[in-house]
């Protein structure tokens, strides 16, 4: 059984390997420069993404359709635009796609011949180890970013909002303030958007599209209900909506209270396992002792 199937691993590892040799030497020098701003330490290995894009030209050659098109596609670059900008999101997901393409076609076909060698058909267990590691890796990195994007723009949304209600009472037209307000951060996600969201209204884009383009980048149900009160804030003028926009700020201040919690209650779960773990390791190197001198006592 097992010579089974290291006679598959090796077969399947070859073919493997003269794929990758193929897509080695045709895509090698195809995509030069394309990944040289991409984040070393999301994207591992990038040095040899290249291997992913071919196959994802490949693909779109032959089906006529870019990957970026299905419904997926779309719902995971809208989270990318959150991280790397709503210009970068759509080239990010290609990245994203061609970085498993390209970490699997590496390394899969390392893991079927690594079986080979050791004759055992735990080198290919290893191997397969390896590439889900690396593969996952990249994968976990990606949402990990996104988060800590969300995060960002949850805990700064209550600030923000009391920023603008306060320079909209004291009698600052409704546009100037967001505009004030969107520049007077240059750091965090949350003003980035909002400085996209003005480049948009100025550029002729219609005050409930550019906001409503604001609220998905930002991917933070609050800001929906947000964007609304702010629309009518424009149309309506401030004296009409400048209650609305205090009582958002009160509901956002409490909200971020909620968030906190939640999270401390989380983070609180995530450590039970390691402290479980922990407390019947302690449990074991107590208790095994008395065990064995208890069974000791019996046999003699």
């Amino acid at each position: 059984m097992e010579y089974t199937i290291l006679l598959i691993a090796a077969v399947a590892g070859t073919f493997l390997t003269v794929v990758w040799a193929f897509l080695f030497f045709k895509y090698r020098n195809e995509f030069t420069g394309l990944l040289d701003d991409v984040d070393g330490k999301i994207f591992t290995l990038k040095d040899v993404y290249f291997i992913g894009l071919g196959i994802i030209d490949m693909y779109e050659s032959a089906s006529g359709k870019r990957i970026v098109e299905s419904d997926k596609a779309k719902d995971r670059i809208k989270d990318l635009g959150i991280v790397f900008g709503k210009n970068n999101a759509e080239m990010y997901y290609y990245i994203q796609s061609c970085a498993m393409l390209s970490l699997l076609f590496t390394f899969l076909p390392l893991g079927f011949l690594m079986g080979c060698v050791m004759k055992s058909s735990l080198g290919i267990l290893l191997g397969g180890v390896v590439v889900f590691a690396l593969v996952y890796g990249v994968s976990s990195s990606i949402k990990a970013s996104v988060q800590r994007e969300k995060d960002s723009i949850v805990d700064e949304f209550p600030r923000m909002v009391s920023k603008l209600t306060m320079l909209v009472n004291a009698g600052m037209l409704v546009r100037r303030a967001w505009d004030e307000v969107a520049n007077s951060n240059f750091e965090l996600p949350l003003y980035r958007e909002m400085r996209i969201t003005s480049k948009d209204i100025s550029e002729g884009m219609a005050i409930d599209a550019a906001m409503d383009g604001f609220a998905q980048r930002c991917g933070v149900k609050e800001i929906r209900k947000f964007s609304s009160i702010y629309v009518q804030a424009v149309k309506r003028g401030a004296s009409e909506s400048v209650e609305s926009m205090k009582t958002m700020s009160d509901e956002a201040w409490e909200q971020k209270k909620q968030y906190a919690k939640q999270k401390g209650e989380i983070a609180s779960q995530k450590l039970l396992i390691p402290n479980m773990i922990m407390f019947f390791g302690i449990l074991l190197v107590v208790v095994a002792p008395m065990v064995i001198t208890m069974m000791g006592g019996l046999s003699f």
